[in-house]
Protein backbone atom coordinates (compact mmCIF):
# COMPACT_ATOMS: atom_id res chain seq x y z
CA UNK A 1 0.00 0.00 0.00
CA UNK A 2 1.25 3.57 -0.67
CA UNK A 3 2.46 5.87 2.12
CA UNK A 4 3.91 3.06 4.24
CA UNK A 5 0.49 1.54 5.02
CA UNK A 6 0.96 -2.22 5.55
CA UNK A 7 -1.83 -4.73 4.89
CA UNK A 8 -0.98 -7.86 6.84
CA UNK A 9 -2.36 -11.30 6.00
CA UNK A 10 0.12 -13.73 7.60
CA UNK A 11 1.66 -14.24 11.03
CA UNK A 12 5.14 -13.86 9.52
CA UNK A 13 4.30 -10.47 8.01
CA UNK A 14 2.78 -9.38 11.32
CA UNK A 15 5.91 -10.39 13.22
CA UNK A 16 8.02 -8.37 10.81
CA UNK A 17 5.78 -5.32 11.12
CA UNK A 18 5.67 -5.44 14.92
CA UNK A 19 9.46 -5.53 14.90
CA UNK A 20 9.41 -2.03 13.43
CA UNK A 21 7.52 -0.77 16.50
CA UNK A 22 9.94 -2.06 19.14
CA UNK A 23 11.21 1.42 20.02
CA UNK A 24 7.74 2.89 20.53
CA UNK A 25 6.83 3.62 24.19
CA UNK A 26 3.31 2.29 23.60
CA UNK A 27 1.20 0.89 20.77
CA UNK A 28 -2.21 2.10 19.62
CA UNK A 29 -4.83 -0.48 18.63
CA UNK A 30 -8.24 -0.30 16.99
CA UNK A 31 -10.64 -2.73 15.36
CA UNK A 32 -13.04 -2.64 12.43
CA UNK A 33 -16.05 -4.92 12.51
CA UNK A 34 -19.26 -5.56 10.62
CA UNK A 35 -21.31 -4.47 13.64
CA UNK A 36 -21.39 -3.98 17.39
CA UNK A 37 -22.49 -7.45 18.57
CA UNK A 38 -19.58 -9.85 19.17
CA UNK A 39 -22.00 -12.79 19.14
CA UNK A 40 -23.34 -12.05 15.65
CA UNK A 41 -20.92 -9.68 13.91
CA UNK A 42 -17.46 -10.31 12.48
CA UNK A 43 -14.05 -8.87 13.31
CA UNK A 44 -12.53 -7.71 10.02
CA UNK A 45 -9.41 -5.73 10.84
CA UNK A 46 -7.14 -5.16 13.80
CA UNK A 47 -5.05 -2.03 13.34
CA UNK A 48 -1.90 -1.41 15.37
CA UNK A 49 0.74 1.28 15.15
CA UNK A 50 2.06 4.67 16.19
CA UNK A 51 1.79 8.26 14.99
CA UNK A 52 3.75 7.55 11.80
CA UNK A 53 3.39 3.83 11.11
CA UNK A 54 0.21 1.75 11.07
CA UNK A 55 -0.38 -1.87 10.16
CA UNK A 56 -3.75 -3.33 9.19
CA UNK A 57 -4.16 -6.98 10.12
CA UNK A 58 -6.69 -9.21 8.36
CA UNK A 59 -8.16 -10.71 11.51
CA UNK A 60 -9.78 -13.68 9.80
CA UNK A 61 -6.60 -14.71 7.99
CA UNK A 62 -4.10 -14.23 10.83
CA UNK A 63 -6.48 -15.39 13.56
CA UNK A 64 -5.71 -15.66 17.27
CA UNK A 65 -1.96 -15.51 16.61
CA UNK A 66 -2.33 -11.76 16.26
CA UNK A 67 -3.53 -11.52 19.88
CA UNK A 68 -0.57 -13.60 21.07
CA UNK A 69 1.97 -11.48 19.20
CA UNK A 70 0.48 -8.16 20.34
CA UNK A 71 0.49 -9.42 23.91
CA UNK A 72 4.15 -10.47 23.55
CA UNK A 73 5.15 -6.85 22.82
CA UNK A 74 5.01 -6.23 26.59
CA UNK A 75 4.07 -2.59 26.02
CA UNK A 76 1.04 -0.52 26.99
CA UNK A 77 -1.73 -1.07 24.43
CA UNK A 78 -3.81 2.08 23.96
CA UNK A 79 -7.36 1.96 22.60
CA UNK A 80 -10.32 4.30 22.43
CA UNK A 81 -13.30 2.66 24.16
CA UNK A 82 -11.15 -0.39 24.88
CA UNK A 83 -14.04 -2.46 26.20
CA UNK A 84 -15.51 -2.81 22.71
CA UNK A 85 -12.21 -3.68 21.01
CA UNK A 86 -11.44 -6.27 23.70
CA UNK A 87 -14.82 -7.94 23.22
CA UNK A 88 -14.23 -8.23 19.49
CA UNK A 89 -10.66 -9.50 20.00
CA UNK A 90 -12.05 -12.10 22.39
CA UNK A 91 -13.94 -13.69 19.49
CA UNK A 92 -10.54 -14.93 18.29
CA UNK A 93 -9.80 -16.63 21.63
CA UNK A 94 -6.67 -16.17 23.78
CA UNK A 95 -8.53 -14.98 26.87
CA UNK A 96 -5.39 -15.38 28.98
CA UNK A 97 -3.43 -13.00 26.75
CA UNK A 98 -6.23 -10.41 26.71
CA UNK A 99 -6.48 -10.51 30.51
CA UNK A 100 -2.74 -9.77 30.74
CA UNK A 101 -2.68 -6.78 28.38
CA UNK A 102 -1.56 -3.50 29.88
CA UNK A 103 -4.49 -1.44 28.59
CA UNK A 104 -4.95 2.32 28.46
CA UNK A 105 -8.13 3.96 27.19
CA UNK A 106 -8.12 7.44 25.63
CA UNK A 107 -11.87 7.85 26.14
CA UNK A 108 -11.74 7.06 29.86
CA UNK A 109 -8.58 9.12 30.29
CA UNK A 110 -10.34 12.13 28.83
CA UNK A 111 -13.32 11.62 31.11
CA UNK A 112 -10.98 11.46 34.11
CA UNK A 113 -9.37 14.73 33.03
CA UNK A 114 -12.75 16.48 32.77
CA UNK A 115 -14.68 14.96 35.68
CA UNK A 116 -16.57 18.00 36.96
CA UNK A 117 -15.18 20.42 34.40
CA UNK A 118 -16.93 19.46 31.19
CA UNK A 119 -18.01 23.01 30.36
CA UNK A 120 -16.92 23.88 26.84
CA UNK A 121 -16.46 20.30 25.64
CA UNK A 122 -19.91 18.86 26.20
CA UNK A 123 -21.01 19.56 22.62
CA UNK A 124 -17.97 17.74 21.25
CA UNK A 125 -18.11 14.88 23.73
CA UNK A 126 -15.57 12.11 24.24
CA UNK A 127 -15.73 10.28 20.92
CA UNK A 128 -12.58 9.51 18.93
CA UNK A 129 -13.37 12.14 16.29
CA UNK A 130 -13.79 14.83 18.95
CA UNK A 131 -10.52 13.91 20.68
CA UNK A 132 -8.65 13.66 17.38
CA UNK A 133 -9.70 17.20 16.56
CA UNK A 134 -8.99 18.43 20.10
CA UNK A 135 -5.50 16.99 20.48
CA UNK A 136 -4.18 16.32 16.97
CA UNK A 137 -6.09 18.66 14.71
CA UNK A 138 -7.21 15.61 12.72
CA UNK A 139 -10.57 15.42 11.02
CA UNK A 140 -11.99 11.89 11.07
CA UNK A 141 -14.87 11.20 8.70
CA UNK A 142 -16.78 8.59 10.73
CA UNK A 143 -19.35 8.15 7.93
CA UNK A 144 -16.81 5.90 6.18
CA UNK A 145 -17.41 3.41 9.01
CA UNK A 146 -20.86 2.61 7.60
CA UNK A 147 -19.30 0.74 4.69
CA UNK A 148 -17.83 -1.93 6.97
CA UNK A 149 -21.27 -3.33 7.75
CA UNK A 150 -21.78 -4.40 4.15
CA UNK A 151 -18.67 -6.56 3.68
CA UNK A 152 -17.95 -10.20 4.39
CA UNK A 153 -14.16 -10.08 4.57
CA UNK A 154 -11.28 -7.59 4.65
CA UNK A 155 -10.63 -8.39 0.96
CA UNK A 156 -13.67 -6.31 0.05
CA UNK A 157 -12.52 -3.13 1.80
CA UNK A 158 -11.64 -0.17 -0.39
CA UNK A 159 -8.48 1.90 -0.09
CA UNK A 160 -10.57 4.72 1.38
CA UNK A 161 -11.83 2.39 4.09
CA UNK A 162 -8.34 1.05 4.80
CA UNK A 163 -6.94 4.56 5.13
CA UNK A 164 -9.81 5.46 7.44
CA UNK A 165 -8.90 2.45 9.63
CA UNK A 166 -5.22 3.50 9.71
CA UNK A 167 -6.07 7.09 10.67
CA UNK A 168 -8.03 5.85 13.69
CA UNK A 169 -4.83 4.26 15.02
CA UNK A 170 -2.77 7.34 14.21
CA UNK A 171 -5.29 9.52 16.05
CA UNK A 172 -5.45 7.23 19.08
CA UNK A 173 -1.66 7.29 19.41
CA UNK A 174 -1.44 11.08 19.12
CA UNK A 175 -4.30 11.60 21.58
CA UNK A 176 -2.70 9.45 24.27
CA UNK A 177 0.71 11.03 23.72
CA UNK A 178 -0.93 14.38 24.54
CA UNK A 179 -2.99 13.01 27.44
CA UNK A 180 -0.07 11.39 29.27
CA UNK A 181 1.57 14.61 30.54
CA UNK A 182 -1.86 15.93 31.55
CA UNK A 183 -2.66 12.77 33.51
CA UNK A 184 0.74 12.97 35.18
CA UNK A 185 0.36 16.64 36.07
CA UNK A 186 -3.09 16.04 37.60
CA UNK A 187 -1.96 12.98 39.57
CA UNK A 188 -4.34 10.77 37.60
CA UNK A 189 -1.96 8.09 36.34
CA UNK A 190 -3.02 5.54 38.98
CA UNK A 191 -6.73 6.15 38.39
CA UNK A 192 -6.20 5.87 34.61
CA UNK A 193 -4.29 2.62 35.13
CA UNK A 194 -7.15 1.20 37.21
CA UNK A 195 -9.68 2.11 34.50
CA UNK A 196 -7.51 0.53 31.82
CA UNK A 197 -6.99 -2.63 33.84
CA UNK A 198 -10.73 -2.94 34.52
CA UNK A 199 -11.57 -2.69 30.81
CA UNK A 200 -11.09 -6.41 30.27
CA UNK A 201 -13.31 -7.15 33.29
CA UNK A 202 -16.14 -5.05 31.85
CA UNK A 203 -15.61 -6.63 28.43
CA UNK A 204 -15.75 -10.11 29.91
CA UNK A 205 -18.98 -9.36 31.81
CA UNK A 206 -20.71 -7.97 28.74
CA UNK A 207 -19.48 -10.83 26.58
CA UNK A 208 -20.48 -13.57 29.03
CA UNK A 209 -23.84 -12.10 30.05
CA UNK A 210 -26.02 -13.12 32.97
CA UNK A 211 -28.05 -16.36 32.84
CA UNK A 212 -31.78 -15.90 33.44
CA UNK A 213 -34.79 -18.15 34.06
CA UNK A 214 -37.35 -16.42 31.81
CA UNK A 215 -40.25 -18.62 32.89
CA UNK A 216 -39.71 -17.84 36.58
CA UNK A 217 -39.42 -14.13 35.74
CA UNK A 218 -42.77 -14.15 33.91
CA UNK A 219 -44.49 -15.78 36.89
CA UNK A 220 -43.19 -13.06 39.22
CA UNK A 221 -44.36 -10.31 36.87
CA UNK A 222 -47.83 -11.87 36.63
CA UNK A 223 -47.97 -12.08 40.42
CA UNK A 224 -46.86 -8.45 40.72
CA UNK A 225 -49.58 -7.42 38.25
CA UNK A 226 -52.24 -9.09 40.39
CA UNK A 227 -50.83 -7.61 43.60
CA UNK A 228 -50.71 -4.13 42.07
CA UNK A 229 -54.34 -4.37 40.98
CA UNK A 230 -55.40 -5.55 44.44
CA UNK A 231 -53.32 -2.80 46.08
CA UNK A 232 -55.09 -0.20 43.95
CA UNK A 233 -58.52 -1.55 44.86
CA UNK A 234 -57.50 -1.41 48.52
CA UNK A 235 -56.39 2.20 48.08
CA UNK A 236 -59.67 3.13 46.43
CA UNK A 237 -61.52 1.76 49.46
CA UNK A 238 -59.33 3.68 51.92
CA UNK A 239 -59.65 6.95 49.97
CA UNK A 240 -63.34 6.44 49.11
CA UNK A 241 -64.47 9.47 51.13
CA UNK A 242 -62.20 11.87 49.21
CA UNK A 243 -62.42 10.39 45.70
CA UNK A 244 -64.71 10.68 42.74
CA UNK A 245 -65.56 7.40 40.98
CA UNK A 246 -66.53 6.67 37.39
CA UNK A 247 -69.39 4.42 36.27
CA UNK A 248 -67.17 1.36 36.64
CA UNK A 249 -66.16 2.15 40.23
CA UNK A 250 -62.61 3.28 39.44
CA UNK A 251 -61.23 6.20 41.47
CA UNK A 252 -59.80 9.30 39.82
CA UNK A 253 -56.74 9.67 42.10
CA UNK A 254 -53.35 9.08 40.50
CA UNK A 255 -51.44 7.21 43.20
CA UNK A 256 -48.16 7.78 41.35
CA UNK A 257 -48.54 11.56 41.69
CA UNK A 258 -46.87 12.98 44.79
CA UNK A 259 -49.02 16.12 44.71
CA UNK A 260 -52.33 14.27 44.38
CA UNK A 261 -51.46 11.75 47.11
CA UNK A 262 -50.30 14.48 49.49
CA UNK A 263 -53.52 16.46 48.91
CA UNK A 264 -55.71 13.37 49.37
CA UNK A 265 -53.94 12.41 52.60
CA UNK A 266 -54.47 15.94 53.89
CA UNK A 267 -58.22 15.54 53.32
CA UNK A 268 -58.04 12.42 55.47
CA UNK A 269 -56.32 14.44 58.20
CA UNK A 270 -52.80 13.19 57.49
CA UNK A 271 -50.37 16.07 56.89
CA UNK A 272 -47.05 15.06 55.35
CA UNK A 273 -44.06 16.93 53.92
CA UNK A 274 -43.62 14.99 50.73
CA UNK A 275 -44.48 11.37 49.93
CA UNK A 276 -41.15 9.57 50.30
CA UNK A 277 -41.49 6.07 51.65
CA UNK A 278 -39.91 6.93 55.03
CA UNK A 279 -42.25 9.89 55.49
CA UNK A 280 -45.38 7.89 54.67
CA UNK A 281 -44.36 4.96 56.90
CA UNK A 282 -43.64 7.33 59.80
CA UNK A 283 -47.32 8.41 59.86
CA UNK A 284 -48.51 4.88 60.62
CA UNK A 285 -51.80 5.73 58.87
CA UNK A 286 -53.37 2.83 56.92
CA UNK A 287 -53.89 4.94 53.79
CA UNK A 288 -50.28 6.17 53.80
CA UNK A 289 -48.99 2.64 54.32
CA UNK A 290 -51.21 1.40 51.49
CA UNK A 291 -49.70 4.00 49.15
CA UNK A 292 -46.25 2.62 50.01
CA UNK A 293 -47.40 -0.93 49.26
CA UNK A 294 -49.01 0.07 45.96
CA UNK A 295 -45.93 1.94 44.81
CA UNK A 296 -43.72 -1.04 45.59
CA UNK A 297 -45.86 -3.23 43.32
CA UNK A 298 -46.00 -0.51 40.68
CA UNK A 299 -42.21 -0.18 40.74
CA UNK A 300 -41.78 -3.92 40.27
CA UNK A 301 -44.13 -4.00 37.28
CA UNK A 302 -42.63 -0.93 35.61
CA UNK A 303 -38.99 -1.75 36.34
CA UNK A 304 -38.92 -5.53 36.04
CA UNK A 305 -41.88 -6.12 33.74
CA UNK A 306 -42.17 -8.34 30.70
CA UNK A 307 -40.19 -5.87 28.59
CA UNK A 308 -37.11 -6.78 30.60
CA UNK A 309 -37.15 -10.18 28.90
CA UNK A 310 -36.86 -8.49 25.51
CA UNK A 311 -33.20 -8.05 26.38
CA UNK A 312 -32.54 -11.80 26.24
CA UNK A 313 -30.02 -12.31 23.44
CA UNK A 314 -31.41 -14.45 20.59
CA UNK A 315 -28.14 -16.35 20.24
CA UNK A 316 -26.89 -16.81 23.80
CA UNK A 317 -30.30 -16.68 25.57
CA UNK A 318 -28.62 -14.58 28.28
CA UNK A 319 -28.86 -10.94 29.40
CA UNK A 320 -25.97 -8.84 28.07
CA UNK A 321 -26.08 -5.48 29.82
CA UNK A 322 -23.96 -2.51 28.79
CA UNK A 323 -21.63 -1.09 31.43
CA UNK A 324 -20.51 2.52 31.52
CA UNK A 325 -17.23 2.39 33.42
CA UNK A 326 -17.54 6.01 34.57
CA UNK A 327 -21.24 6.08 35.26
CA UNK A 328 -21.01 8.57 38.15
CA UNK A 329 -18.73 11.40 39.21
CA UNK A 330 -17.31 9.16 41.94
CA UNK A 331 -16.05 6.63 39.41
CA UNK A 332 -18.83 4.13 40.01
CA UNK A 333 -19.93 2.14 36.97
CA UNK A 334 -23.51 2.12 35.72
CA UNK A 335 -25.47 -0.45 33.75
CA UNK A 336 -28.11 -0.07 31.03
CA UNK A 337 -30.08 -1.97 28.39
CA UNK A 338 -31.07 -3.42 30.80
CA UNK A 339 -29.95 -2.09 34.15
CA UNK A 340 -28.68 -5.05 36.17
CA UNK A 341 -27.64 -2.86 39.10
CA UNK A 342 -31.09 -1.78 40.30
CA UNK A 343 -32.42 -5.21 41.30
CA UNK A 344 -32.39 -5.17 45.13
CA UNK A 345 -30.64 -8.00 46.93
CA UNK A 346 -33.92 -8.72 48.72
CA UNK A 347 -35.92 -8.96 45.50
CA UNK A 348 -37.22 -12.33 44.39
CA UNK A 349 -36.31 -11.27 40.87
CA UNK A 350 -32.65 -11.83 41.73
CA UNK A 351 -33.36 -15.52 42.18
CA UNK A 352 -34.39 -15.66 38.51
CA UNK A 353 -30.77 -15.19 37.52
CA UNK A 354 -29.77 -18.84 37.67
CA UNK A 355 -26.67 -20.58 36.42
CA UNK A 356 -27.12 -23.25 33.72
CA UNK A 357 -26.96 -26.93 34.74
CA UNK A 358 -23.52 -27.89 35.98
CA UNK A 359 -22.57 -24.31 36.83
CA UNK A 360 -22.85 -22.04 39.87
CA UNK A 361 -22.88 -18.31 40.64
CA UNK A 362 -20.43 -16.81 43.14
CA UNK A 363 -21.62 -13.53 44.64
CA UNK A 364 -19.02 -11.57 46.59
CA UNK A 365 -19.23 -8.12 48.13
CA UNK A 366 -17.13 -5.97 50.40
CA UNK A 367 -18.48 -5.90 53.96
CA UNK A 368 -18.96 -2.30 55.09
CA UNK A 369 -16.41 -1.05 52.57
CA UNK A 370 -17.33 2.63 52.79
CA UNK A 371 -17.24 2.62 56.59
CA UNK A 372 -13.85 0.89 56.52
CA UNK A 373 -12.65 3.61 54.14
CA UNK A 374 -14.03 6.21 56.57
CA UNK A 375 -12.08 4.52 59.37
CA UNK A 376 -8.97 4.58 57.16
CA UNK A 377 -9.11 8.26 56.27
CA UNK A 378 -10.32 9.53 59.67
CA UNK A 379 -8.30 7.25 61.93
CA UNK A 380 -11.18 7.26 64.43
CA UNK A 381 -10.04 4.94 67.26
CA UNK A 382 -13.49 3.42 67.91
CA UNK A 383 -14.05 2.66 64.23
CA UNK A 384 -10.55 1.24 63.82
CA UNK A 385 -10.75 -0.90 66.97
CA UNK A 386 -14.24 -2.18 66.13
CA UNK A 387 -13.16 -3.35 62.68
CA UNK A 388 -9.92 -4.84 64.03
CA UNK A 389 -11.92 -6.86 66.56
CA UNK A 390 -14.68 -7.80 64.13
CA UNK A 391 -17.34 -5.99 66.15
CA UNK A 392 -20.74 -4.66 65.06
CA UNK A 393 -20.06 -1.00 64.31
CA UNK A 394 -23.73 0.02 64.06
CA UNK A 395 -24.50 -1.38 67.52
CA UNK A 396 -21.46 0.28 69.06
CA UNK A 397 -22.30 3.63 67.49
CA UNK A 398 -25.91 3.35 68.67
CA UNK A 399 -24.77 2.50 72.21
CA UNK A 400 -22.58 5.62 72.25
CA UNK A 401 -25.33 7.89 70.94
CA UNK A 402 -28.24 6.60 73.04
CA UNK A 403 -26.24 5.58 76.12
CA UNK A 404 -27.78 2.11 76.41
CA UNK A 405 -26.89 -1.43 75.30
CA UNK A 406 -27.72 -2.01 71.62
CA UNK A 407 -27.35 -5.09 69.44
CA UNK A 408 -29.09 -6.70 66.48
CA UNK A 409 -31.55 -8.20 68.98
CA UNK A 410 -31.68 -5.54 71.68
CA UNK A 411 -32.99 -2.08 70.75
CA UNK A 412 -32.70 -2.98 67.08
CA UNK A 413 -34.56 0.20 66.14
CA UNK A 414 -31.76 2.30 67.63
CA UNK A 415 -29.19 0.25 65.72
CA UNK A 416 -31.11 0.98 62.51
CA UNK A 417 -30.90 4.72 63.22
CA UNK A 418 -27.18 4.51 63.84
CA UNK A 419 -26.78 2.54 60.62
CA UNK A 420 -28.60 5.27 58.71
CA UNK A 421 -26.23 7.88 60.14
CA UNK A 422 -23.11 5.80 59.46
CA UNK A 423 -23.91 5.22 55.81
CA UNK A 424 -25.46 8.65 55.36
CA UNK A 425 -22.29 10.39 56.46
CA UNK A 426 -20.33 8.38 53.90
CA UNK A 427 -22.63 9.93 51.29
CA UNK A 428 -22.26 13.47 52.63
CA UNK A 429 -25.74 13.49 54.17
CA UNK A 430 -26.78 16.30 56.49
CA UNK A 431 -29.59 16.68 59.04
CA UNK A 432 -32.28 17.23 56.39
CA UNK A 433 -31.24 14.08 54.54
CA UNK A 434 -31.17 12.06 57.75
CA UNK A 435 -34.65 13.29 58.69
CA UNK A 436 -35.96 12.07 55.34
CA UNK A 437 -34.08 8.78 55.64
CA UNK A 438 -35.46 7.83 59.05
CA UNK A 439 -38.78 9.67 58.83
CA UNK A 440 -38.11 11.96 61.80
CA UNK A 441 -38.57 15.70 62.44
CA UNK A 442 -35.62 17.87 61.48
CA UNK A 443 -34.83 18.84 65.08
CA UNK A 444 -34.56 15.17 66.08
CA UNK A 445 -32.19 14.49 63.17
CA UNK A 446 -30.07 17.48 64.20
CA UNK A 447 -29.94 16.14 67.77
CA UNK A 448 -28.85 12.71 66.53
CA UNK A 449 -26.05 14.14 64.39
CA UNK A 450 -24.89 16.34 67.27
CA UNK A 451 -24.71 13.32 69.60
CA UNK A 452 -22.95 11.32 66.91
CA UNK A 453 -20.25 13.89 66.31
CA UNK A 454 -19.69 14.41 70.04
CA UNK A 455 -19.16 10.67 70.37
CA UNK A 456 -16.90 10.47 67.31
CA UNK A 457 -15.03 13.78 66.97
CA UNK A 458 -12.44 12.24 64.62
CA UNK A 459 -15.17 11.52 62.09
CA UNK A 460 -16.48 15.06 62.28
CA UNK A 461 -13.00 16.51 62.08
CA UNK A 462 -12.08 14.52 58.99
CA UNK A 463 -15.34 15.25 57.14
CA UNK A 464 -15.28 18.98 57.84
CA UNK A 465 -11.57 19.41 57.29
CA UNK A 466 -11.39 17.42 54.05
CA UNK A 467 -14.58 18.93 52.59
CA UNK A 468 -13.53 22.53 53.19
CA UNK A 469 -10.04 21.81 51.89
CA UNK A 470 -11.59 20.30 48.74
CA UNK A 471 -13.64 23.44 48.17
CA UNK A 472 -10.56 25.59 48.73
CA UNK A 473 -8.42 23.77 46.15
CA UNK A 474 -11.32 23.18 43.75
CA UNK A 475 -11.58 19.38 43.72
CA UNK A 476 -12.15 16.29 45.86
CA UNK A 477 -10.00 13.20 45.34
CA UNK A 478 -10.07 9.50 46.15
CA UNK A 479 -7.16 7.55 47.61
CA UNK A 480 -6.08 6.62 44.06
CA UNK A 481 -5.97 10.28 43.06
CA UNK A 482 -9.20 10.17 41.04
CA UNK A 483 -10.59 13.73 41.05
CA UNK A 484 -13.89 15.51 40.81
CA UNK A 485 -13.56 19.22 40.12
CA UNK A 486 -16.22 21.72 41.27
CA UNK A 487 -16.20 23.93 38.18
CA UNK A 488 -19.41 22.56 36.70
CA UNK A 489 -21.16 22.68 40.08
CA UNK A 490 -20.12 26.30 40.51
CA UNK A 491 -21.35 27.25 37.05
CA UNK A 492 -24.66 25.49 37.67
CA UNK A 493 -25.29 27.70 40.72
CA UNK A 494 -25.11 24.86 43.25
CA UNK A 495 -25.23 26.08 46.84
CA UNK A 496 -22.53 25.54 49.43
CA UNK A 497 -24.38 22.62 51.02
CA UNK A 498 -24.47 20.71 47.74
CA UNK A 499 -20.75 21.26 47.17
CA UNK A 500 -19.94 20.11 50.69
CA UNK A 501 -21.98 16.92 50.24
CA UNK A 502 -20.10 16.10 47.05
CA UNK A 503 -16.78 16.94 48.73
CA UNK A 504 -17.54 14.54 51.60
CA UNK A 505 -18.92 11.76 49.43
CA UNK A 506 -16.36 11.68 46.61
CA UNK A 507 -13.30 10.42 48.54
CA UNK A 508 -15.25 7.62 50.24
CA UNK A 509 -17.55 6.31 47.52
CA UNK A 510 -14.91 7.00 44.88
CA UNK A 511 -12.26 4.98 46.73
CA UNK A 512 -14.80 2.18 46.97
CA UNK A 513 -15.12 2.32 43.17
CA UNK A 514 -11.32 2.30 42.82
CA UNK A 515 -10.87 -0.85 44.88
CA UNK A 516 -13.78 -2.68 43.26
CA UNK A 517 -12.49 -1.99 39.74
CA UNK A 518 -8.99 -3.06 40.74
CA UNK A 519 -10.47 -6.24 42.21
CA UNK A 520 -12.35 -6.93 38.95
CA UNK A 521 -9.14 -6.60 36.98
CA UNK A 522 -7.23 -8.91 39.29
CA UNK A 523 -10.02 -11.50 39.42
CA UNK A 524 -10.35 -11.63 35.64
CA UNK A 525 -6.61 -12.03 35.22
CA UNK A 526 -6.26 -14.67 37.95
CA UNK A 527 -9.13 -16.75 36.58
CA UNK A 528 -7.65 -16.61 33.07
CA UNK A 529 -4.08 -17.33 34.13
CA UNK A 530 -5.25 -20.22 36.32
CA UNK A 531 -7.35 -21.53 33.42
CA UNK A 532 -10.31 -21.74 35.77
CA UNK A 533 -13.63 -22.42 34.06
CA UNK A 534 -15.18 -19.22 35.41
CA UNK A 535 -15.82 -15.65 34.29
CA UNK A 536 -17.08 -12.33 35.59
CA UNK A 537 -20.76 -11.89 34.70
CA UNK A 538 -21.93 -8.85 36.71
CA UNK A 539 -21.00 -6.16 39.21
CA UNK A 540 -23.14 -3.88 41.37
CA UNK A 541 -21.06 -1.13 42.96
CA UNK A 542 -18.90 -3.17 45.37
CA UNK A 543 -20.50 -6.53 44.63
CA UNK A 544 -18.97 -8.86 42.03
CA UNK A 545 -20.66 -11.88 40.45
CA UNK A 546 -18.74 -14.75 38.83
CA UNK A 547 -20.15 -17.80 37.04
CA UNK A 548 -18.14 -21.02 37.32
CA UNK A 549 -18.37 -24.68 36.50
CA UNK A 550 -19.59 -26.52 39.60
CA UNK A 551 -16.30 -28.43 39.73
CA UNK A 552 -14.33 -25.16 39.70
CA UNK A 553 -16.61 -23.09 41.92
CA UNK A 554 -14.63 -23.43 45.15
CA UNK A 555 -11.36 -22.54 43.42
CA UNK A 556 -13.07 -19.57 41.76
CA UNK A 557 -14.51 -18.43 45.11
CA UNK A 558 -11.04 -18.53 46.67
CA UNK A 559 -9.62 -16.43 43.83
CA UNK A 560 -12.45 -13.90 44.06
CA UNK A 561 -12.08 -13.47 47.81
CA UNK A 562 -8.26 -13.32 47.69
CA UNK A 563 -8.14 -10.74 44.90
CA UNK A 564 -10.88 -8.57 46.43
CA UNK A 565 -9.07 -8.47 49.78
CA UNK A 566 -5.77 -7.77 48.02
CA UNK A 567 -7.28 -4.91 46.00
CA UNK A 568 -8.93 -3.50 49.12
CA UNK A 569 -5.64 -3.41 50.99
CA UNK A 570 -4.17 -1.21 48.27
CA UNK A 571 -6.30 1.54 49.83
CA UNK A 572 -7.32 0.34 53.31
CA UNK A 573 -4.41 -0.43 55.61
CA UNK A 574 -5.56 0.47 59.13
CA UNK A 575 -8.35 -2.13 59.32
CA UNK A 576 -9.05 -5.58 57.86
CA UNK A 577 -10.80 -5.87 54.49
CA UNK A 578 -13.65 -8.37 54.68
CA UNK A 579 -15.44 -10.00 51.73
CA UNK A 580 -18.70 -11.91 52.08
CA UNK A 581 -19.24 -14.66 49.50
CA UNK A 582 -22.15 -16.87 48.53
CA UNK A 583 -22.02 -19.82 46.15
CA UNK A 584 -25.24 -21.21 44.73
CA UNK A 585 -27.37 -21.84 41.69
CA UNK A 586 -28.90 -18.35 41.81
CA UNK A 587 -27.68 -14.77 42.25
CA UNK A 588 -27.99 -14.28 46.01
CA UNK A 589 -25.99 -12.58 48.73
Amino acid sequence: MPGGLALIRTAEDLRTFLGTLKEAPFIALDTETTGLDPHRDRLLLVQVGTHDRQGLIDAQKVGKELVVMIGALDKPIVMHHAKFDLKMLATLGERKTLARLLVSDTMLSEQLLHNGRKAGIVAQGFGLAALADRYAGMGLDKSVREGFTQVVSADELTEVELRYAARDVEATYKIFASQMPLLRAEGLLKAAAIEGAASWGFAEMELAGMPIDAAAWKLLVEEADRERAEAKRHLDRLFRDVLSFDLFGAGDLNYDSDQEVEAALKKLGVKVEGTRREVLEATGHPAALAVVAYREHQKIVSTYGRRFLEHIHPTTRRIHTSFKALGAITGRASSSEPNLQNIPATSRFRACFRAPPGRLLITADYAGAELRILAEVSGDPVFVRTFEEGGDLHSIVASRIFQKPVSKNEHADLRARAKAINFGLAYGMGAQGLASQIGSPLDEAEWLLDRYFKAFPSIRGYLERSAHEALRIGFAATLSGRKHWFQDLAQSGADEGTKLRVAKNMPIQGTNADMTKLAMARIARALAEGEVDAALVNMVHDEIVVEAAATAAERAREIVETEMVSAGHEFIRRVPVVVDTHVGEAWQK
